[in-house]
């Protein structure tokens, strides 16, 4: 009994914990430099900025797709400059890619980063579940005292 009130107090405090360390992770803004083609791995949801930057008669595509749901989130011929905002809506893989002749390079700044509700949820839950199953526990044996 003593090593399943542990088990579940260590669960309660580790759902606790976890919050001001995510929050700090998720103020630091991840950002990356796209050559041609490239995937890269977001860790959690948010706000995406893109720039890109050729010259002025340069024509290129830009892409991003999102190999979990199978869908292009954006997809869009430029010349020149682009800058753009995505929202990306999981944590999980992202391909960008540019489609061009001449050299063309991406920057992707993952901004408002935040958990998804499917992770959020688990703890949520997880840690609730724990809270009551050791609430029960130590009610039962005060009770038998």
């Amino acid at each position: 009994m003593r090593l399943l009130k542990a088990v579940l107090l260590s669960v309660v405090i580790m759902t606790l914990l976890v919050f001001p360390i995510e929050k700090n992770m998720l103020i630091q803004p991840i950002s990356e430099v796209i050559l041609m083609e490239q995937g890269i791995i977001v860790p959690s949801s948010g706000m995406a900025i893109l720039s890109s930057s050729a010259d002025d008669g340069t024509g290129y595509t830009v892409r991003v797709f999102d190999p979990e749901s199978g869908r292009t989130i954006l997809e869009r011929n430029v010349t020149g400059s682009f800058r753009g905002r995505i929202v990306l809506e999981h944590s999980g893989p992202y391909y960008f890619s540019i489609r061009t002749m001449t050299p063309v390079t991406i920057a992707v700044r993952v901004i408002n980063r935040y958990p998804s509700v499917a992770v959020l949820n688990i703890r949520y839950g997880l840690g609730t579940m724990s809270a009551f199953l050791l609430a029960v526990i130590l009610l039962r044996e005060g009770r038998r005292k």
